[in-house]
């Protein structure tokens, strides 16, 4: 530990009730809703960026459910008790955020969410689905008829109208006011070198913490730190057009079973995914551009979405995700004073602050070793 003067000693604290690491979604509502529950205890979230660094604030601002195509292909790999409780996370999730921040406040618009197909064939296999996982949403969050077909720009589609878009950095930014606000210290570009299971917290210039709890909430990157936690780095893409005039797709967009998604942001085009075709290459939680991705977007840019000769792309960029095997997020007493909630497998927006207060939960329950 660096040596501290009389007067950092004084000033400065290095001891705290809950100590959280990552000040991205899961890890800044892990800290909000704890210190609502427990006024009177101190709170500290270290972040290693001088944002956060991982996908809360790089991500494309879709609040969604899921689409027929993403819920059938599971369906194949996980049993359907554990699907209905992914959907529903992810309903409540959202509920969660938009109660918590405002909707207003996240720039929040309800404007549905399509699913779009190229093939009348897979158009037609997954039309089947639509009475099952209306009865599921009828089931799990009491709503009629969320999924409905239609046809956009030329192509079949579903729509789904629980879902939205919002402004990831509006959001973010919400959420530290109010961590702020709430009593919170949040310090940036403290990056933690080491979680030590008797509550102490190491940063790589030697700076020490203890904590009564610590929770590492740092998702794709958790394993740099817990090593043998089961969430696996996934980098995502995301391109932004420069203006494009009389924009065609408005609102938001999934394909592939959500490989692939797109929206309108004002008068330009986001698009990102792709992960699918180099999956083995994104698993990582290293920043940077895939080709092969870029090229394969700008393909379905040009050729299925029919952008105007001469598009451009204005800005580009990547976040770094965690990923599940089975797409569930890990919530749990790791040893000692150490905790994590990770894992949040492409869905932050619609599950973080959701896995947050399950993680409060857990500390709530677990017990100072």
């Amino acid at each position: 530990m660096n040596d501290l003067s009389f007067w950092e000693k004084v000033a400065f604290q290095t001891s705290y009730d809950l100590i959280v690491v990552g000040a991205g979604i899961t890890g800044l509502s892990s800290a909000l809703f704890y210190r609502q529950s427990h006024p009177g205890r101190s709170v500290l979230v270290l972040e290693r960026g001088a944002a956060p660094r991982g996908a809360s604030t790089r991500n494309a601002g879709f609040a969604c459910i899921g689409s027929i195509t993403e819920h059938q292909a599971d369906l194949d790999r996980i049993p359907e008790e554990q699907l209905k409780t992914r959907i529903k996370r992810r309903f409540n999730g959202l509920e969660l955020l938009k109660s918590t921040l405002g909707a207003d406040a996240i720039g929040y618009k309800p404007c549905g969410g399509y699913e779009l197909f190229r093939s009348q064939a897979a158009f037609s296999e997954a039309k089947q689905q639509i009475p099952k996982f209306n009865r599921w949403l009828l089931q799990l969050a009491g709503e009629e008829e969320v999924y409905t077909t239609g046809r956009l720009n030329g192509y079949p589609v579903i729509f789904n109208r629980l879902e939205g878009a919002l402004h990831p950095g509006r959001m973010m930014k919400a959420l530290i006011d109010r961590a702020k606000k709430a009593g919170i210290e949040i310090r940036w570009n403290a990056e933690v070198q080491q979680v030590v299971p008797a509550g102490f917290v190491l940063l790589d210039d030697g700076t020490e913490f203890a904590g009564d709890q610590v929770l590492v909430a740092t998702n794709g990157f958790v394993k740099n730190l817990w090593p043998g936690t089961e969430v696996t780095p996934a980098r995502g893409y995301i391109l932004l057009t420069a203006p494009i005039d009389n924009l065609e797709w408005r609102g938001t967009f999934h394909h592939d079973r959500g490989y692939l998604y797109f929206r309108d942001v004002g008068d330009r085009l986001l698009l990102g995914g792709g992960r699918n075709i180099a999956e083995q290459e994104e698993a990582t939680d290293q920043l940077g551009i895939n080709l092969k991705i870029k090229e394969y977007l700008v393909r379905f840019a040009e050729e299925t979405l029919k952008l105007p000769s001469g598009w451009k792309i204005e800005q580009e960029w990547s976040g770094i995700m965690g990923f599940t095997e089975n797409k569930m997020p890990v919530v749990k007493h790791m040893e000692g004073r150490i905790f994590t909630a990770a894992g949040l497998s492409g869905m932050g927006i619609s599950i973080g602050m959701q896995v947050g207060s399950e993680a409060v939960e857990l500390l709530r329950s677990g017990s100072k070793k």
